[in-house]
């Protein structure tokens, strides 16, 4: 994969959401990114979901249909170059059925992700012959 100055990349979350307390670590691989000339784009799903009842933090940023549309949406959208996954955790799989896999075989973009999210990139590669990547863009923020 070989990204450009100025290419749009998505930042998804489709296994566990991150933590309210992870959001500077974000921010951080926003900025470090950008310095890289690299435009992020931020899905709607990256932080948990807050229960007020019970005051509990849940690993779910949102439901598997809201996450894998969103992330047949980047795959639709020609302006981004490449997905990377900052999550990690045991709900990648729950999005599987809700995956375009005639549309994601048919784009010149590639999947990032790491943990269970290699039940993503089996199946995007079984189903579509697709080389995805294991790696974690988060290493990034690390020396």
């Amino acid at each position: 994969m070989k990204l450009a100055k100025g290419d749009k990349v998505a930042i998804v979350c489709c296994s566990n959401g991150k933590s309210l307390s992870k959001k500077k670590e974000i921010e951080n691989l926003k900025v470090i990114l950008e310095e890289m000339s690299l435009i992020p784009v931020f899905s709607k799903y990256i932080y948990q979901k807050i229960s007020l009842e019970e005051v509990e933090n849940f690993p779910e940023s949102g439901s598997p249909l809201e996450k894998a549309r969103e992330l047949m949406e980047f795959y639709e959208d020609a302006s981004i170059k490449a997905i990377f996954d900052i999550s990690g955790g045991d709900l990648a799989n729950t999005i599987l059925p809700y995956l375009d896999y005639e549309r994601i075989a048919s784009v010149k973009k590639q999947f990032c992700g790491y943990s269970d999210l290699t039940t993503i990139i089996n199946a995007i590669y079984a189903k579509t012959q697709k080389v995805s990547v294991l790696y974690q863009i988060r290493n990034l923020l690390y020396e």
